[in-house]
């Protein structure tokens, strides 16, 4: 709670002691007059008893009858008060209550203005009456006779009432006096400290980060030194924020828009920061702050390097961890830690993408991998015939031209292998799928069939399509026609002359499947399984059949690369055990 000014607490104390001296002023005036009205309606009774006691006196009406009942009655209400006439203790008349009653009062004998009365000849007295269920003011002289006393009563609010004016005029006037003194002190207290606020406001001000405000106002000479002192402060504050702000920004500029994400780590080893790259790279980390590397990332590499760090405490040295993801990113993650401005160890993690290096390397490999497999086998044997016609040239004809054909055969594979292995990268490892669109695929169909129609045809092998779904699909015509040429080439490759080759389609719910089915061999199981792979042939004889290897492969990926799934049936003739269906499951363009 705030301390009060020594100003505002010396108005309080005076504020404070002339309340209570009107409080006690009310208090002995209050007590006056009180007083006063008391004697006041004692004097007042007493001039009406006299007047009430000639009345009776002159009176022919003998107390205790009937007729003198009624004249005390009327003579009561007349003015307004209670009269009762008393004989030895007994009530022989009362203005207030019924003849018939009247024999049941108490003894008033010994009521206490009787009492006086009887002993000075008058008596008064403040009481609460039972009779009349209210407080009166009696007052009692006797009479004539001995033994006879009349007594008159009046309700003694007639009294409180005005002492309750008394007391609400007082109350009123001491509230106008309490508001008039409290407006007053406000108006005094907010003039005296205005000075000191607008210093106090000031100093909170720059303390909050407002450097520009400065004081204005000063009260006095004794509060100048203060002042300068304070907006000297200031200035120099603010030349240091300055500076410090424009290297935060810098330094903010570079943390944001670096490729690489950073992560900084607490002295507990928990998430401080992350910036906007780190976000980008691992979309987990977005509100990632306060919890553990491990909670986030789910690698235990890099939690074993932070503990490792963060326990030796004289270690200085940094560590690089390479991680591989399942969908195929690699990061490069290096851990280091730094002193921050309070000499407290900190982490800094640093993570660069390094997928496209990785991506790369990975090409590089397999395609020297692949080739080196693929060209030995033709380039040992172009190099055999080649050796072979230089070193012991052929006499006859035919035996050149045969070898010049078996080299023509190798360079023609190694060609074609050469092709497929670079359609098979840019399909693999473009790291994008291919753009896609809504393609017709009976029209690739078609097409396929009719590049297709001269080496069927050679064989005597019928192309049979049926009805195909006007449906578009996902794909492109260049993507399609390559996977349904690759299948349909193969079907007639393998399928035995004088047979047909059948191409089926149906039409699912978000997808059309088609099947190219032909009459061959079939495929053993244990071959089924991979026969998408890379380089895999069920013809030992593939150089001399042309075959690369690499066309279901190919198939495949485009297939995949259209959100699609391809997969082999064999047999496909479950009564003879022969035959093959590969089929292609396409998805069905939105919006058709």
């Amino acid at each position: 709670m705030p301390k009060k000014s020594l100003h505002m607490k010396i108005l309080l104390w005076g504020w404070a002691v002339m309340l209570c001296a009107l409080l006690l002023t009310f208090w002995f005036y209050y007590g006056t007059v009180a007083e006063e009205l008391a004697n006041s309606s004692e004097q007042d009774t007493s001039r009406l008893l006299n007047y009430v006691r000639g009345q009776i006196s002159k009176s022919e009406e003998v107390p205790g009858t009937s007729a003198f009942q009624g004249q005390v009655t009327q003579l009561g209400h007349a003015l307004g008060i209670r009269i009762t006439y008393i004989k030895d203790g007994k009530v022989l008349a009362d203005s207030e209550v019924q003849e018939k009653r009247l024999p049941k009062l108490d003894d008033h004998s010994n009521r206490p203005e009787v009492i006086a009365a009887e002993a000075s000849g008058s008596g008064e007295n403040i009481r609460f009456s039972k009779t009349l269920d209210t407080r009166m003011l009696y007052v009692a002289k006797t009479m004539n006779k001995e033994g006879e006393f009349l007594r008159l009563a009046l309700p003694y609010s007639v009294i409180g009432d005005r002492l309750d004016r008394v007391k609400t005029h007082f109350a009123v006037t001491l509230l106008l006096i309490a508001m008039g003194s409290a407006l007053l002190l406000i108006y005094i207290g907010k003039r005296t400290s205005a000075a000191v606020t607008e210093i106090s406001a000031t100093a909170r001000a720059i303390g909050e980060g407002d450097y520009n405000k400065r004081i204005r106002i000063i009260p006095g000479g004794e509060y100048q030194l203060l002042a300068d002192s304070v907006n000297t402060m200031a200035r120099k504050i603010q030349g240091h924020i300055e500076i410090i702000e424009d290297q935060k920004n810098k330094l903010d500029a570079m943390f944001d828009n670096m490729k690489e994400g950073i992560m900084v780590l607490d002295t507990d080893g928990k998430i401080e920061s992350v910036n906007n790259s780190m976000t980008e790279i691992v979309p987990e980390t977005k509100d990632s702050k306060g919890r553990m590397p491990l909670e986030v990332l789910t690698r235990h590499e890099i939690q074993d390097s932070v503990d490792a760090i963060i326990n030796n405490s004289n270690s200085t040295k940094s560590d690089s961890i390479i991680l591989d993801f399942p969908d195929g990113r690699s990061l490069n993650v290096t851990v280091c830690s730094f002193n921050d401005s309070s000499n407290r160890r900190k982490l800094i993690l640093v993570f660069h993408d390094i997928s496209e290096v990785r991506r790369i390397e990975m090409i590089l490999r397999d395609f020297v991998s692949n080739a080196s497999h693929q060209l030995r086998t033709p380039l040992t044997s172009i190099k055999g015939y080649t050796e072979t016609i230089i070193d012991n040239p052929p006499q006859d004809a035919k035996i050149l031209a045969k070898f010049l054909n078996i080299i023509l055969e190798n360079a023609n594979h190694m060609s074609k292998v050469i092709t497929g292995m670079f359609a098979l990268a840019r399909s693999e490892y473009s790291g994008k799928k291919l753009r896609s669109e809504p393609t017709s695929l009976n029209g690739t169909i078609l097409h396929s069939i009719n590049n297709l129609t001269k080496i069927a045809a050679a064989k005597n092998i019928q192309i049979i399509k049926g009805i195909i779904p006007d449906e578009l699909v996902v794909g492109t015509d260049e993507g399609l026609i390559q996977i349904f040429e690759n299948l349909l080439e193969n079907a007639i490759k393998y399928a035995p002359e004088n047979s047909s080759v059948k191409i089926e389609t149906k039409l699912e719910e978000g997808s059309i499947t088609t099947k190219i089915i032909d009459e061959g061999p079939g495929i053993l199981p244990s071959d089924a399984e991979r026969i998408f792979e890379r380089f895999f042939k069920l013809d030992e004889n593939a150089v001399e059949n042309g075959s690369s290897g690499l066309g279901l492969a190919i198939c495949r990926s485009l297939v995949r690369n259209f959100n699609g799934d391809i997969w082999v049936e064999s047999p496909a003739n479950t009564s003879t055990g022969t035959g093959s269906a590969f089929c292609v499951k396409l998805p069905v363009a939105d919006g058709e």
